[in-house]
């Protein structure tokens, strides 16, 4: 695979939203990757093509329900499985047993174990998850970004290139003004005077600007990342309909922070996929993708290293293995597919919206690692959120420390842009 190395005018990029739905026209689905449109024509496409969008990723709808789970995703194995005849892999066993169950598919055969069996435990669990990134998506923190190249703008193109990366921060303020000062190297803030005066967040109407993380980029000729360079692994990606569509490549990172670490309990957690899938309906202003989609193939050795990194302490890569490696429904591996081989990974759908903006550049640094379980088991609870307050929780009895109560001032100052809690998709 081709390592990305974009040159151009950072200046012109466009952000573009994304809304939350699975609902795929049948006209669309043709010869491409199951529940995807198929890739136009290849004289569609130019090496000329110069047209630039970047994706602000919010909205990312995880607390879902055995019922709404079941229309959220694609047809990940090209089957539809209604019984053990349907499968594509065998059921785990652990020490010789079968621990595994056949999992029935979605409509149309939407495959989304992950969302059908294990998100309803982990919002249980973790009550204020979602609620928890919304916020710290909102504010600019780790924002999810998807930044395309090379489309023609038309509603076909054959081919573009994608790559997924995340903001440290990010700001509705005129970037000349603003900065990281000399007290933080991931909080924005005003440059003049004492660079002590917090920068705003992002206001999510078309006009936000946005700090990429540098991990994700290499250093340039003066031995500093740029932006110029990013590291990752390209994306091969269409354009069909107006339906954007990235074929994920395998290690595909969608990177979730809930908390920006004033709170012992918040966390982040890296959803890696293999053979999956990433699309939405780019509207005819270019203001936003419509119908947005994750869907890929979760391994269990995967989860088992990200569910403490959320917070989930007693849910390790042991107790995945024998609990809830039951309902395991697909191979890691697309080419595994149908060859008798055991189901040793969760399919799952995730459903996101966004909002347009611009690059301002890279932060200095890469916001610090959370890791709420890493002193032990006993993560304190956190109800402070709205989920919580609209089911009986009282505000004061949910947000009962200062750092909660800063937290909870934080939900209120969100732009109404910013949903929380998340809606459900309006399919449902």
């Amino acid at each position: 695979m081709r390592l990305l190395r974009w040159n151009g005018c950072i200046g012109t990029l466009v952000w573009i939203a994304v809304s939350g739905c699975n609902v795929y026209d049948g006209e669309l689905i043709g010869s491409g990757p199951v529940g995807a449109p198929p890739r136009p024509p290849a004289v569609t496409s130019s090496p000329d093509d110069d047209e630039v969008l970047v994706f602000a990723i919010k909205d990312i709808y995880i607390e879902q329900s055995a019922e709404n789970a079941a229309r959220i995703g694609i047809d990940l194995d090209s089957a539809v499985t209604t019984g053990q005849d349907g499968t594509t892999c065998q059921p785990r066993k652990v020490e010789g047993e079968v621990v595994g169950q056949t999992i029935v598919d979605g409509k149309d055969g939407i495959d989304n174990s992950l969302g059908t069996s294990l998100l309803p435990t982990v919002g249980a669990a973790l009550p204020c998850l979602q609620d928890n990134i919304a916020l710290t998506q909102g504010r600019g923190i780790g924002t999810v970004i998807l930044w395309v190249r090379g489309w023609n703008g038309l509603r076909n193109d054959a081919s573009v290139s994608a790559m997924l990366t995340t903001a440290v921060d990010g700001t509705d303020e005129d970037p000349s003004l603003v900065g990281f000062g000399k007290n933080s190297d991931v909080d924005l803030v005003y440059t003049q005077g004492s660079q002590t005066e917090d920068a705003p967040d992002p206001a999510w109407e078309a006009e936000d600007w946005w700090y990429l993380d540098p991990e994700d980029f290499d250093e340039d000729e003066t031995g500093l990342p740029s932006v110029e360079l990013p590291n990752l692994v390209e994306i091969d990606a269409y354009v069909a309909f107006g339906r954007l569509v990235l074929l994920l490549p395998p290690g595909t990172a969608f990177k979730l922070i809930a908390g920006d670490g004033s709170l012992a309990s918040d966390g982040a957690m890296d959803v890696v996929v293999n053979g999956g899938l990433m699309m939405g309906d780019i509207t005819e202003d270019r203001a936003g993708l419509e119908h947005g989609l994750f869907a890929g193939r979760f391994s269990i050795e995967k989860l088992g290293e990200a569910t403490p990194k959320i917070g989930i302490c007693a849910i390790n890569a042991t107790v995945i293995e024998t609990l809830f490696g039951q309902y395991a429904d697909i191979q890691s591996l697309p080419e595994m597919d149908g060859t008798g081989a055991e189901c040793d990974a969760f399919s799952l759908g995730v459903t996101f919206t966004g909002v347009a903006g611009r690059i301002a550049g890279l932060a200095p640094a890469s916001r610090p690692k959370l890791d709420p379980c890493a002193e032990g088991f006993d993560v304190p609870e956190d109800r402070c959120c709205p989920s919580q307050w609209l089911v009986g929780k009282t505000r004061t009895g949910t947000c009962d420390t200062a750092a909660k109560a800063l937290k909870a001032a934080a939900f209120d100052s969100l732009p109404d842009a910013v949903r929380v809690p998340v809606p459900a998709p309006d399919f449902i």
